[in-house]
């Protein structure tokens, strides 16, 4: 019996039609926050054409902040860096790629420039989204009476929900996995896999697992000689080319992925987005608890308190979970503390703030 997980989803629900379950999670996660949303503005004696535009708006301005943040904080050299180049004297702007092969010196294109919009490359990152959250908050504070702190905590109470969701669509796409580990529940991200070897360690790996026989062996040295790429090579592209020339069967998939992970090729992995989105399950059963069970006995619903719990539950989690995970990008590796660590810590220091605040007015409270 294995003692970890390989995973292998196919990212997309159906081949050919690009529908991944990502876009599905996000729809459901939204669409469930979003009825809970409308609940509680009825509740509170607000429309639900008010829950409709704060919902839009969300929408949105998420998206917005889920793409720049990631663009602004992960990478700016590659997606803000041309709009630099092009004070440089020496770079000049060309319309097509063929024009900046042809030309010398620095170029930048129409590509360059709008890359910030392409999200299907691939790209976002939370705490860009809860900027764009914040913003949504602001507009729709304004327009509604509402004050700002009312419109945040009802809202925290319901987006832990999409959170969930969208962290289970990161599962799906086998992505911001945490590092190597040896407990029970480790994941093997099969899509994701690079492997580092030789044609003749993994033929004499697979000859070990009983996977070629011994005369076939020489074969099979012989043909990865031919195909296999020095460096990394990607675990599931050569997984597909053993299967195609049948030096593997499809039933024994399993076998070869374990006789990888044995032999130190293939590592088992923390599955870090269901730490956060169990995480964020929890963190919206408290808020919802807290918020009904002070509804029933017509109890002060402080938006301090759930503001603080929301900050300290996503970021806090955020901020430990991180010390597990893989770095997304190169810079970090000489960083003692990550992107998403830094990035969480005004959060952390805003639910502390909330803290304060929810004292002071737990005092007032008792005073009146």
């Amino acid at each position: 019996m294995l003692n970890y997980i390989i995973w292998n989803v196919d990212p997309e629900i159906f081949s050919g039609f690009h529908i991944r379950w990502y876009g599905l999670f996000f729809a459901i996660g939204f669409f469930l926050s979003y009825i809970c949303l409308k609940k509680i503005f009825v509740r509170e004696n607000l429309t639900t054409n008010d829950a409709d535009n704060l919902t839009f708006t969300t929408f949105f301005l998420l998206l917005i902040g889920l793409r720049l943040g990631h663009c602004l904080f992960y990478e700016p050299d590659v997606y803000f860096g041309p709009y630099l180049k092009l004070f440089q004297s020496d770079c000049t702007f060309v319309s097509s790629a063929a024009e900046a092969v042809s030309a010398s010196g620095c170029t930048v294109t129409w590509h360059d420039l709008a890359r910030w919009l392409m999200v299907w490359e691939g790209g976002l990152a939370s705490h860009g989204g809860a900027i764009g959250l914040v913003c949504a908050f602001i507009w729709f504070s304004r327009k509604s009476g509402k004050s700002f702190m009312w419109v945040m905590s009802r809202a925290a109470v319901v987006i832990p929900f999409t959170a969930f969701f969208v962290r289970m669509g990161n599962l799906m796409n086998s992505e911001i996995y945490g590092v190597a580990t040896a407990l029970p529940w480790g994941f093997v991200f099969v899509r994701d896999a690079t492997i580092t070897t030789t044609a003749a360690d993994l033929s004499n790996i697979m000859a070990q697992a009983g996977l070629v026989a011994a005369d076939s062996v020489n074969s099979l040295q012989a043909f990865l000689s031919n195909c296999l790429p020095a460096g990394d090579v990607s675990f599931e592209s050569l997984k597909d080319i053993l299967l195609k020339y049948h030096f593997l069967h499809p039933h024994q998939e399993t076998a070869f992925v374990d006789a990888c992970v044995q032999s130190g090729l293939l590592t088992t992995n923390h599955p870090t987005q269901i730490y956060e989105a169990l995480t964020y399950l929890a963190t919206g059963g408290i808020l919802v608890a807290y918020y009904q069970l002070r509804a029933k006995h017509n109890k002060l619903i402080s938006d301090y308190v759930i503001s603080a719990i929301a900050f300290f539950m996503f970021f806090g989690t955020r901020f430990f979970v991180e010390f597990i995970k893989n770095n997304q990008v190169d810079f970090e590796e000489n960083m003692t503390l990550d992107m998403g660590q830094w990035l969480s810590l005004p959060f952390i220091l805003c639910g502390f703030i909330c803290v304060g605040f929810a004292i002071r007015e737990s005092r007032k409270a008792k005073q009146a």
